[in-house]
């Protein structure tokens, strides 16, 4: 939550610490039961999530820039940081910071060409924009009786980065930010809709950029 004081004109983040443990070191020890009831929460907090209404652009709360970093350019640009009010704009953005990237236009003519055949038109859809384990708190209910999955809290940190993104962009992130050193790859589909494809393609545009 952000507030800003009447008195001053300075900005004030208000937040809240939240006990538990994070996913990511819960998740060794969580049994199939216990797994199957946090991924079912999430998948409702994200379907959730999808419903708020879209609006008429792509980009982060109050039409500011995206903050994902393929849209960062070291120096505000509207044509690379947006926001975006079409998908088109939205491609653009990511070829031209390849450019910004390389120095050469080379990289941007291909993406140009090879992005509108696979990251169709979506809507502009509300999004986390950090999906991973490390961002997931789990939290003991006290006073459950039954099985232990039931005493399980799901809560959902770290929003900093969300926004109004196309509806593939979650999975992508999620899907590039997999160790595929356990089985959570396999349950990522089960929280958010898979869009293989885009994500194999963001997946090569990442490793270009930060590799």
């Amino acid at each position: 939550m952000s507030l800003t004081s009447t008195n001053t004109g300075k900005k004030y983040i208000v937040m809240e610490r939240i006990a538990g443990q994070s996913l990511l070191s819960s998740w060794p020890q969580l049994g199939f039961p216990e797994k199957e009831t946090v991924v079912s929460t999430l998948r409702q907090y994200f379907i959730e999530l999808r419903q708020l209404p879209s609006p008429s652009y792509y980009g982060s709360l109050g039409k500011r820039p995206l903050l994902n970093g393929i849209f960062w350019a070291g120096e505000p640009d509207p044509a690379v940081n947006g926001p975006f009010t079409s998908n088109e704009d939205l491609i653009e953005a990511m070829a031209r910071k390849h450019t910004h990237a390389f120095g050469t236009s080379i990289r941007a003519d291909v993406l140009r060409h090879c992005l509108p055949r696979v990251l169709h038109d979506q809507r502009p859809t509300s999004i986390h924009g950090n999906f991973q384990r490390k961002n997931i708190m789990l939290q003991a209910k006290e006073g459950d009786a039954g099985d232990d999955s039931a005493k399980l809290q799901v809560v959902v940190i770290d929003w900093e980065k969300s926004g109004w993104y196309p509806a593939y962009w979650e999975y992508c992130l999620a899907y590039c930010a997999l160790r595929f050193d356990d089985d959570w790859c396999l349950w990522v589909d089960k929280v958010l809709d898979p869009f293989v494809s885009e994500a194999a393609l963001l997946y090569q545009i990442r490793l270009e950029l930060w590799s």
